[in-house]
């Protein structure tokens, strides 16, 4: 039986903010793999750089960030190469993330229903009722 591969791969994930004198890095050596079905928690101190690892690996950094990975996979597609097109079909659909702070999750001029609505429609094409 052939063994089947792992949903998430990360190997070696570094995070620099900055150039020269001036980089920090954030996040030195981080690596996981996460199998289809499993639920993954990050858990850490504050500053720890476990919103930073989560935001490398979906895209969300700002372009002062260097990211650099040996390995960075999600169900075979290689995460470092993808364009951002590419990534917008799966971030917000296959993968997503619960930011701790529950201000910054749903925004409290719009109804549930309304936000809710607006992702499905975004990622799954939905219209009207359905």
């Amino acid at each position: 039986m052939e063994a089947k591969q792992p949903l998430l791969t990360i190997e070696n994930l570094q995070v620099v903010f900055g150039q020269g004198a001036r980089a920090f890095r954030a996040v030195d050596s981080v690596s996981l793999e996460v199998s289809s079905g499993e639920v993954l928690a990050v858990v850490g101190e504050s500053g720890s750089g476990k919103s930073v690892s989560m935001m490398a690996l979906m895209g969300l950094l700002p372009n002062t960030a260097t990211i650099r990975a040996d390995k960075m996979l999600f169900d075979g597609k290689d995460m470092l190469k993808l364009s951002a097109k590419e990534k917008r079909k799966i971030i917000g659909k296959d993968i997503s993330m619960i930011f701790q702070d529950a201000m910054t999750s749903l925004n409290p001029s719009f109804t549930v229903e309304m936000q809710i609505t607006e992702v499905l429609k975004a990622h799954l094409g939905l219209k009207g009722a359905a």
